[in-house]
């Protein structure tokens, strides 16, 4: 994992940090200040061995195939956006990071915030109808089957 700190800056002073918004095991993932937009962003910063960066750059055809398909449907707003990407040079070599949109809380926080004990139906709902007009976008107008939904 690349160090990271609260007020670091990347990309040319583009981004500073505010806040670890979660890690795995392929990257962590920061609430940054886009200065250029004037804008929150979720900067994941990828680890730096040769197949995660074949990974990320992967992700980012894919993203940008996305970004990049009908611009006119509705559906596209149920696929998080790929705002920026860029390399950084850090002390244990050079990591991909991605600029994303700020979403909410993922599904694993609200099962938390629910006690495992069932989600209300109106939020399961609209959850359902939020992730199968992705899975459609994603589908009919990228040519993309996304193989690995999960809560978090």
């Amino acid at each position: 994992y690349h160090p990271v700190h609260i007020g670091d800056v990347f990309n040319d002073g583009r981004y500073t940090i505010l806040r670890k918004l979660g890690w795995g095991h392929f990257s962590t993932v920061w609430l940054a200040q886009d200065h250029k937009f004037d804008r929150p962003v979720a900067l994941k910063i990828v680890k730096s061995a040769p197949h995660y960066t074949e990974t990320a750059l992967d992700e980012i055809k894919l993203l940008d195939k996305v970004v990049s398909a009908n611009k006119e449907s509705l559906q596209r707003k149920s696929v998080v956006e790929l705002l920026d990407w860029f390399k950084h040079k850090g002390p244990h070599g050079t990591h991909v990071c991605m600029a994303f949109e700020v979403l909410g809380p993922n599904l694993l926080t609200l099962i938390r915030q629910y006690h495992h004990r069932g989600i209300p139906i109106t939020i399961v709902k609209r959850i359902a109808k939020q992730v199968l007009m992705g899975l459609d976008y994603l589908h009919r107008e990228c040519g993309i089957i996304h193989t690995d939904l999960k809560p978090e």
